[in-house]
């Protein structure tokens, strides 16, 4: 696929614009073995810390809008998650869940941060809860936003598509696949301009085979239902009943398993609520961490 070398740079532009909105500066933390991209807001450390984790194939970028709206009442990070975004691919990592939250872990000794509220999206989800369950101790609250890491009762039409054809829609390898990807991905999509859906075509194709080590680490390992038990953490869980890529009915497991769960469905939105209807999602999020911190 050809680089849209315009396209590029008018979507890196349009980023580096909608980071500064957000109140994000961008930094790297220097860490042992890894190099980590992320975002950290101006507000004062003070405040209670917000680690919001993106999910597979996503970035720190989709934090942007939420991350505005919660900026005056919290600290941020956002950091790009081992193998996406900025941070580097290294083809003898893994990138199993227990190594994300382990990333995360050390990113926060790096900060000297000790106790976060983590709000994760999908995969971040997977991730934030485990690491709610592997680090109660420096967990205060999980927000999870139509998380993995549970078996669904029912199939999602990408794993339908995965088992019958043996096709997973996660790596495209044309600008079409990608665009009928991103078509099961939200069920009411913000208007994208053409060329940042090229740029996004691009950006994900190219990075094809990093991706598919990344899914062969975490995919159907370490799963949750046996240990969601163990999670004591307030917890928000957030859905989107249209959900393509993750099936609504997970949602009773992780209702059942968790004692402290408290459970938002959205009939008319997909796998991804934060993009969908950022500020309906934000405020539902910050109206429980309202409560927590009470």
């Amino acid at each position: 696929m050809t680089k849209p070398k315009l396209g590029h740079r008018l979507t890196a532009k349009l980023m580096n614009f909608e980071r500064k909105r957000a109140g994000f500066q961008r930094k790297i933390a220097k860490l042992e073995g890894l190099d980590m991209v992320y975002y950290e807001n101006k507000t004062s450390r003070d405040k209670p810390t917000l680690l919001m984790v993106h999910g597979y194939t996503a970035d720190k970028t989709m934090w942007h809008r939420p991350a505005k709206i919660l900026a005056e009442h919290f600290h941020i990070i956002a950091p790009d998650m081992a193998g996406h975004g900025e941070t580097a691919y290294h083809p003898d990592a893994n990138y199993g869940i227990p190594s994300q939250v382990e990333w995360l872990i050390k990113l926060l000794d790096h900060l000297k941060i000790d106790k976060v509220h983590l709000i994760g999206s999908s995969m971040g989800g997977f991730i934030s809860a485990y690491f709610a369950k592997a680090h109660p101790e420096r967990t205060l609250s999980i927000s999870l936003i139509d998380p993995a890491g549970i078996t669904s009762p029912e199939p999602s039409d990408i794993q339908t598509v995965f088992e019958q054809e043996e096709r997973n829609m996660f790596l495209p390898e044309t600008e079409a696949e990608f665009i009928t990807f991103m078509g099961m991905v939200m069920a009411k999509p913000p208007f994208t301009p053409k060329f940042i859906l090229k740029t996004m075509a691009h950006n994900h194709v190219s990075r094809r085979n990093a991706y598919a080590h990344i899914f062969e680490d975490f995919f159907d390992k370490d799963f949750l239902e046996d240990d969601l038990k163990h999670i004591k953490a307030p917890t928000l869980l957030i859905w989107g009943q249209q959900d393509q890529i993750l099936h609504v009915s997970a949602v009773p497991i992780w209702e059942d398993g968790i004692e402290n769960c408290q459970t938002i469905v959205w009939d008319d939105l997909g796998h991804v609520p934060s993009f969908e209807a950022p500020k309906r999602t934000v405020n539902a999020i910050k109206d429980f961490l309202d409560e927590v911190k009470t």
